[in-house]
């Protein structure tokens, strides 16, 4: 999910639109495909708001999402590829609630690229944003220079965050674990710290999951990053919570 700055406009459509001109081309099967554009909402303070993709033969339920805010605009970035080619297809904005809300959407842009291109382009941002130039001064005990002398570099750990959520599923899943570990030095818990998955029942308080998952994080030296433990939405409170008012609301 995108969480990004909410601007007062919609910056320029990436890639100056792509193939979203007049004359649209049909979308090959195959081929990756990166976009969307800018969107804002009127009707409520804040939304999660999802893009889905619709062809003759498929249906994408969710090609990109973003959190916007009422009365400015947030970039929602997406990406999609087809089982198959089309010569239609129709892109949707929803808010993920029942909520009556106003999309407004500016900016669109559609770029084809292939797989070859996305590894270019993830070598070029590579070499360009998470390498770093390192001098190494190579000395004997004394503190004297040694020139010449043939050395070994070995990474033993990354400093640039490089996550994934996990979910309670990876409790005692060894071949999840392991798997895990060999990618990734950064996670978050899906659902694990929310306040429903915490306290389903009122002062029934119980982090025994989160706990566990916690034990597996630091047991592997993996950085943990933050989540929302509650949202404003009712559907994503306790459903107990939903009938308090007033103190029993705020002692909750």
């Amino acid at each position: 999910m995108n969480v990004v700055q909410c601007k007062k406009y919609p910056e320029n459509p990436l890639y100056k639109g792509g193939i979203l001109t007049n004359d649209v081309p049909p979308v090959n099967g195959s081929i990756n495909h990166a976009g969307i554009g800018w969107v804002k909402i009127e009707g409520a303070e804040s939304s999660l708001i999802r893009a889905s993709l619709s062809t003759e033969n498929s249906t994408y339920k969710c090609i990109g999402t973003v959190i916007a805010r009422r009365g400015c605009w947030s970039f929602l970035k997406g990406g999609f590829v087809l089982d198959s080619p089309s010569d239609t297809s129709l892109l949707f904005f929803q808010n993920s609630d029942e909520n009556a809300v106003n999309i407004s959407i500016a900016s669109s842009s559609l770029q084809p690229f292939t797989d070859e291109e996305w590894r270019m382009n993830q070598e070029y941002r590579i070499k360009t944003e998470r390498k770093r130039g390192a001098t190494l001064h190579v000395s004997d005990t004394q503190g004297n220079v040694l020139k010449g002398a043939q050395i070994q570099v070995q990474q033993i750990s990354r400093d640039f965050p490089f996550g994934s959520a996990i979910a309670k599923t990876i409790i005692g899943n060894l071949p999840y674990q392991d798997w895990f570990v060999k990618r990734f030095n950064a996670a978050v818990f899906e659902n694990e710290l929310k306040w429903y998955a915490t306290e389903p029942h009122q002062g029934k308080v119980n982090y025994t999951i989160a706990d566990q998952m916690m034990q597996f994080i630091r047991t592997n030296q993996i950085a943990v990053r933050g989540h929302n433990i509650f949202w404003e939405d009712p559907v994503y409170t306790p459903a107990w919570v939903r009938n308090l008012t007033g103190n029993e609301l705020q002692a909750a």
